[in-house]
């Protein structure tokens, strides 16, 4: 049990049996806590064939290129929350158009789900970094990413596999593929 204590009201929680399983549970308010979730997430924009990519300044990750990206907050929905992000990161003013995939990872004391959109420019393409959070930013062709050093290897697949206009398709085809271990991705289901 890696949470102690009742995030509502405060009291020491304690294992009970719920939905056919042992959980921590409340004593005091009964409520029953399912576990610890974040969600991350990304966003794609593509122009002229190049992927927009940023190096992170701040841990995770520091040095690390990745598309532009964040956890999203409480009051905030995905497709919100990497609009968001890529404005904080790059300055660029963007609209989430259609959601490209979805990676799910199951660690030790949480869960993630990370949210990837295909972006859209609404605004001007003047990258502008604040030389903290983000260090670099730029569009970048595919050839041109072995250069960069650490790109994550997620950023790297979504851009390399990302058309313009959406995910390369094959008709009839499930893209529900597993990764690595407890991670797993949703790349679309097409008919």
């Amino acid at each position: 049990m890696t949470v102690k204590f009742c995030p509502y009201c405060g009291a020491e929680l304690a294992l009970k049996v719920t939905g056919g399983r042992e959980r921590p549970a409340c004593p005091s308010c009964g409520r029953v806590v399912f576990g610890r979730f974040s969600i991350g997430v990304g966003g794609l924009l593509v122009r002229g064939g190049r992927a927009l990519l940023v190096q992170r300044g701040e841990n995770p990750g520091k040095g690390r290129w990745t598309i532009p990206g964040g956890y999203c907050e409480e009051d905030e929905t995905p497709d919100a929350a990497a609009v968001r992000e890529v404005f904080e990161e790059t300055g660029l003013r963007v609209r989430a158009a259609e959601l490209l995939a979805i990676r799910n990872t199951l660690r030790d004391n949480d869960q993630n789900a990370y949210y990837v959109f295909r972006l859209e420019l609404e605004g001007p393409a003047e990258i502008t970094i604040d030389g903290k959070e983000t260090v670099r930013a730029g569009f970048f062709a595919p050839e041109e990413f072995d250069a960069l050093g650490d790109l994550a290897p997620f950023s790297r697949w979504i851009s390399e596999h990302h058309n313009g206009t959406g995910l390369r398709r094959v008709p009839g085809e499930k893209y529900l593929t597993p990764l690595v271990g407890n991670r797993w991705a949703l790349f679309g289901i097409v008919e």
